[in-house]
């Protein structure tokens, strides 16, 4: 009867016993495996959560905007504005080089560095805090690169360069450089109420950038200009400078978008003591326009000379005061125009001695060499120019 029993139960036959003891033994073993790798797993996870946490409490050394990865630190993208992030984002930063970006020097001659501009809508004018690096060799000809940069408070950084050609030769320019004096720009469309020759349409001044663009004009710095006229520089043949006199709204909404259409730098002179001045700057800021001074609280009556501006009635302390509480709210003073062109002996010497290289009057003319530079003339572009007469002015 046992017999039969153990023959019709195989799993009670001795064999089969022992492999069900082999494979609980190896269930055992597989248990204790699996554990041992859960452990480890619970140990990596803690560990990496920990790095991680250290990572969080520990600031980014990395120069690129927040929230992207491996993106270009400058937010110089596009000829028109140097922005790679919004305009309503903080860290915008707007940036330009003043002067022409393809400076020309002739070989043997010095360099002489103009610097650049930038603004953000939060930090306001960053000037200041822009740094330079780069070399040029004049005494070789070639090509060289200048590269500004600059941080705002939030630790976003931009860049930009300026191309500088050394050259063994070239058609210099004679004559005087023409320092070209617009005031307003309207539209048509919008057309104020009151015009005078001082209003400019900006179809016009279309046309006009768009010569200077088509016909491959050079814009020199401030630097380059005072230097010209000092007579210890050269510059290229078809050289041109364009200002805008007061800060005004229709340059701004109409002119300052068609200097970026054409790739045309100029300088707008501000009315420091408006109360929407510092914004102007900000808010307007772009790569081809650099903001300067048009005096705080001069631009009124109160003087004897000239068009009876006040400065003829003023101190030289002064106008020294006055320009240099102009010069903190533009964050420049390499060039300042008087208000109703008007100056005077003590005048000038108060604009040299507040620092700027160069200083214009409302007289007719071109800046010549042997002129006074605290004292230059500019060419008026009126509102009936026509373009024939605008190209006659500018060779």
């Amino acid at each position: 009867m046992s017999k039969r029993r153990n023959s019709g139960n195989p799993l009670e036959t001795p064999r089969h016993a022992s492999s069900l003891g082999r494979h609980a033994g190896a269930r055992s073993r597989t248990m204790s495996i699996v554990i041992l790798v859960v452990a480890a797993l619970v140990i990596v996870l803690g560990i990496a959560m920990g790095v991680n946490a250290l990572r969080a409490r520990t600031p980014s050394s990395r120069t690129t905007e927040p929230g992207t990865a491996g993106a270009p630190s400058s937010s110089v993208s596009a000829p028109a504005s140097k922005s790679a992030v919004p305009s309503t984002d903080p860290g915008d930063i707007t940036m330009g080089v003043n002067g022409d970006e393809n400076t020309i020097v002739l070989k043997g001659e010095q360099y002489l560095e103009a610097g650049a501009h930038a603004s953000e809508p939060t930090d306001g004018v960053l000037n200041d805090r822009i740094r330079t690096s780069g070399r040029v060799d004049t005494s070789t000809p070639g090509d060289y690169t200048i590269t500004y940069s600059v941080s705002d408070s939030s630790g976003h950084v931009a860049h930009i360069d300026r191309t500088v050609h050394v050259v063994d030769s070239m058609d210099t320019q004679s004559g005087g450089v023409p320092v070209l004096m617009y005031h307003y720009v309207y539209s048509a469309s919008a057309a104020p109420d009151h015009l005078d020759a001082n209003y400019l349409l900006d179809s016009k001044l279309e046309e006009q950038l768009n010569y200077l663009s088509t016909n491959d004009f050079y814009y020199p710095s401030w630097q380059e200009v005072a230097a010209y006229v000092a007579g210890t520089h050269s510059l290229p043949r078809h050289s041109v400078v364009l200002t805008f006199d007061d800060g005004e709204e229709g340059f701004l909404h109409y002119g300052v978008p068609l200097l970026a259409k054409y790739h045309v730098p100029a300088t707008s002179f501000i009315i420091a003591s408006d109360a929407d001045a510092a914004q102007k700057v900000t808010a307007n800021a772009n790569e081809f326009v650099q903001f300067q001074s048009h005096s705080y609280d001069m631009h009124r009556a109160g003087g004897t000379v000239g068009h009876g501006g006040r400065i003829s009635a003023m101190t030289h302390d002064e106008i020294v005061d006055d320009l240099t509480k102009s010069a903190q709210i533009v964050g420049a003073n390499q060039a300042f125009a008087y208000p109703f062109g008007d100056t005077t002996d003590d005048a000038k010497a108060a604009v040299r001695d507040a620092g700027f290289l160069c200083a214009f009057t409302t007289t007719y003319g071109r800046a010549k060499t042997g002129d006074d530079p605290m004292a230059l003339p500019r060419v008026r572009i009126s509102a009936e120019e026509s373009l024939a007469s605008f190209e006659a002015s500018v060779q």
